[in-house]
C-alpha cells in the first residue's frame, strides 16, 4: 500500500509540472482513466505511420525519437525524458504518427486513448484547453528549445583505471549539486546482492536529484544493468594513462552503433594545476562520443562546468565576425565573467574565432588576454602584408606566423573549454564546423576573408572565412549540450541611411578626406567587400537570434575593421555595452543566478 501511494504521488506531481495546477478531481479521473505502461529497453511506443491516435505521458524513464529513412535506416531526432509528453499532435490532428518513439532504458508511460481524453474533457472542460495551451506553447519554442532534451537522471560512471582514486573529483561534484539542493544517491557494484533488479528500478524513479551508477569490470552483470537503466554514460580516465580502449568498455559494447545507444561523455581528470593538455586526440580516436571534458582536480570552474552541462543548465556563447572589431568581444566576456558569468562552450566565426579562441586558449585569464590583446595590435597584423593580388591583397602571414607562436601545436580539443570555430568549405560551397585540429590552422581559416586573406587548404579542400555563410554560428551550438545561448553580433542588422542622394565622386571622397570634413561618412573599400559576402549571412542571423538567452548587437560604428590600433577603446566599448546589457535584464531572466532556469 505504502508503494501504492508513493507511486502515485510521483505520477500526480509528473502530471502538475506538465499541466500546471489541476484540481484534484481531475488529477484523479486522468491516474485512474488513463493505463499505465511499463516499456522495456527496445521497445517502441509506436512506429512511424501508425494510426493510432493516443497521447502518451512518460512517468519515468527515457525514450527516443526516430525518423525512418526510405533505406530502412533511422535519424535520431531527440530523446523525451520524465514528464514529458509524446503525441499530443495525433491526439488533435488525427493523423499517423510522424516519427518512431523508441525506449533506450526501462519506463514507464500514461496512455490516454482519445476516446478516454474526450470522457475526461466532457467533465472538466478546462482540460482541453490546458492541453492546447501546452501543444501551443510547444510550437512556438524557439530553435534551440527545440533541441533541448530532457535532463540525465540515471548516470552510469565508469572508471577505467579502477585502481585509480577519483573520490575528490565526484566529492566536489556531488557538493557542488548539493549546494542547489540537488540530492545525489550512489550505488555501487554490490548494490544487487541486497535488492533485485526491479527494486534498483523503483528506488531510481522514486528519487527526484540524480542517480550514480558506479560500474565495475569485476561484475559486468551489475555493469550491464547500469547501462540499461541510464540516462548518460560518464567514462572517467585519467589523462595521462593509456588511451587504448579498455576491457570493460569492450565488455558493454560502448561504442557499436545502435539506436538504442545511450550518450557518452568521456571525462579526462586533470591534477590540480594541471599543464595544459596535448594530444587529446589520443583519447577520442577509437571512442565514439558525443562529448569530452577536461576536469582539473578542486579547479572551480571545472567543477562547476561539470555540474551544469550534467544539470542541463549548460551556457554557451557564440561570437560573431567583424575584423578589429572583435576586440570588442573580450572586453564582454569581461563584463560577463564581472557578473559571474561562466562559460561552458564557445564558438565563433572569423573575428569570433579568432578572439574567442584567444579567450578560451588563455582559459578566462585576463591579464593574459590583455597580454596577447595589446601585442597583436603592436605587431599590425593587418597592416604591411601586401602580396600580388592573385587570390588576394594580402598574403597572410603575418597572421599565420603570429597565430602559430601564440598557440603553437595546440589543438582545438585541448583547449580546457569546448571550443569551436566555423569556416566556408569553397570546394564544395558548405559550412565547416572545427572543433578539432591544429588551433592556428582551423582559426586561419575561419578568418579568411575572400580577396582580403588567401584559401587555406585543410584536407585538400579550400577554405576561406565563415562569415560568407554563418557570421555567427548560433545553431552549430545547438549540437552542444546546453539551455542557455548568449551571442555577440559586430554586424548591425537595422538599415543606415547615407545623407546624400548620389554617389560623391572620388574626386570629392579624396577632398573630403584631405579637409577632415566629414561630410561623406561612406564604408571603407575592405566593410563593403565582406558586408557584400555576408549578406545572406545576416540574414540567417536575424532568425536564429530568437534562439537565444541574451543577444547583443554592438554599436562599433566609425571603427573600421581593419584598424586595430584603438585596440583599447574598442575592447571597452564592449565592456561596457555589455555591461548595460546586463543591467537592462529583469532579475527573474538572470538565468546564471537563478538555479531553478
Amino acid at each position: 500500500m505504502e508503494n501504492y501511494s508513493s507511486k502515485n504521488a510521483h505520477n500526480r506531481k509528473i502530471l502538475l509540472q506538465l499541466f500546471g495546477d489541476l484540481e484534484e478531481e481531475l488529477l484523479d479521473q486522468i491516474l485512474e482513466t488513463g493505463n499505465t505502461h511499463e516499456v522495456e529497453i527496445g521497445q517502441f511506443l509506436f512506429h512511424q505511420g501508425d494510426k493510432e491516435n493516443s497521447l502518451y505521458i512518460v512517468l519515468s524513464g527515457r525514450f527516443r525519437a526516430l525518423a525512418e529513412q526510405g533505406d530502412g535506416t533511422f535519424h535520431l531526432l531527440g530523446d523525451i525524458g520524465e514528464g514529458e509528453p509524446i503525441g499530443e499532435y495525433a491526439l488533435f490532428m488525427q493523423e499517423p504518427r510522424g516519427a518512431s518513439v523508441v525506449a533506450i532504458r526501462k519506463s514507464l508511460v500514461l496512455q490516454l486513448f482519445e476516446s478516454e481524453y474526450l470522457e475526461i474533457v466532457a467533465k472538466h472542460p478546462a482540460f482541453s484547453s490546458k492541453l492546447t495551451r501546452f501543444v501551443v506553447n510547444r510550437l512556438k519554442r524557439n530553435v534551440l528549445q527545440q533541441h533541448l532534451e530532457s535532463s540525465a537522471k540515471n548516470i552510469a560512471l565508469i572508471n577505467l583505471q579502477s585502481g585509480n582514486d577519483i573520490s575528490a573529483y565526484t566529492e566536489a561534484v556531488k557538493n557542488q549539486f548539493e549546494s542547489l539542493h540537488v540530492s545525489i544517491q550512489v550505488f555501487y557494484p554490490d548494490t544487487l546482492d541486497n535488492m533485485e533488479p526491479k527494486e534498483l528500478f523503483d528506488t531510481l524513479e522514486k528519487h527526484d536529484g540524480l542517480n550514480f551508477l558506479v560500474c565495475s569490470d569485476d561484475n559486468l552483470k551489475w555493469s550491464r544493468e547500469c547501462i540499461i537503466y541510464a540516462d548518460l554514460v560518464i567514462v572517467a580516465s585519467d589523462f595521462y594513462a593509456d588511451s587504448n580502449v579498455y576491457d570493460i568498455e569492450k565488455h558493454l559494447d560502448l561504442y557499436s552503433q545502435n539506436i538504442l545507444n545511450k550518450k557518452i561523455y568521456l571525462l579526462l581528470l586533470h591534477p590540480e594545476d594541471g599543464e595544459f593538455p596535448k594530444n587529446t586526440s589520443k583519447w577520442l580516436t577509437n571512442r565514439k562520443l558525443n562529448l569530452h571534458i577536461h576536469y582539473r582536480k578542486n579547479h572551480g570552474p571545472d567543477i562547476r562546468r561539470f555540474s551544469r552541462i550534467l544539470a542541463n543548465k549548460a551556457i554557451g556563447l557564440v561570437l560573431g565576425g567583424g575584423g578589429a572589431k572583435g576586440f570588442s568581444h573580450i572586453g564582454a566576456v569581461k563584463a560577463l565573467n564581472e557578473a559571474g558569468i561562466e562559460i561552458d562552450f564557445l564558438g565563433g566565426t572569423s573575428a569570433g574565432a579568432l578572439y574567442g579562441a584567444a579567450i578560451t586558449y588563455c582559459d578566462f585569464d585576463h591579464k593574459k588576454i590583455d597580454y596577447y590583446s595589446h601585442d597583436s595590435a603592436k605587431n599590425k597584423l593587418t597592416s604591411n602584408d601586401y602580396t600580388i593580388p592573385i587570390l588576394s591583397i594580402m598574403s597572410g602571414k603575418k597572421m599565420t606566423n603570429y597565430l602559430k607562436g601564440m598557440l603553437g601545436d595546440a589543438h582545438l580539443e585541448d583547449f580546457w573549454v569546448g571550443t569551436y570555430c566555423v569556416s566556408t568549405n569553397f570546394s564544395n560551397a558548405s559550412t565547416k564546423v572545427h572543433d578539432t585540429g591544429l588551433a592556428w590552422k582551423q582559426i586561419e581559416a575561419s578568418i579568411a576573408i575572400p580577396g582580403i586573406f588567401p584559401p587555406v587548404v585543410i584536407d585538400n579542400q579550400l577554405h576561406v572565412d565563415g562569415g560568407v555563410v554563418d557570421n555567427l554560428p548560433i545553431e552549430t551550438m545547438y549540437k552542444y549540450p546546453v539551455r542557455h545561448i548568449i551571442a555577440i553580433s559586430l554586424t548591425q542588422l537595422k538599415s543606415q541611411n547615407v545623407p546624400f542622394e548620389e554617389m560623391p565622386s572620388a574626386l570629392s571622397l579624396v577632398w573630403d578626406k584631405l579637409t577632415r570634413k566629414k561630410k561623406f561618412r561612406l564604408p571603407g573599400i575592405t566593410s563593403i567587400l565582406i558586408n557584400s559576402l555576408t549578406l545572406n549571412s545576416r540574414q540567417k542571423q536575424e532568425l536564429s537570434k530568437s534562439g537565444v538567452a541574451l543577444y547583443l548587437e554592438m554599436e562599433l560604428q566609425g571603427i573600421s575593421m581593419m584598424d586595430d590600433s584603438r585596440w583599447k577603446e574598442i575592447i571597452q566599448k564592449g565592456y561596457e555595452q555589455m555591461k548595460e546589457s546586463l543591467k537592462n535584464i529583469s532579475p527573474e531572466e538572470k538565468f546564471w543566478v537563478n538555479p531553478s532556469k
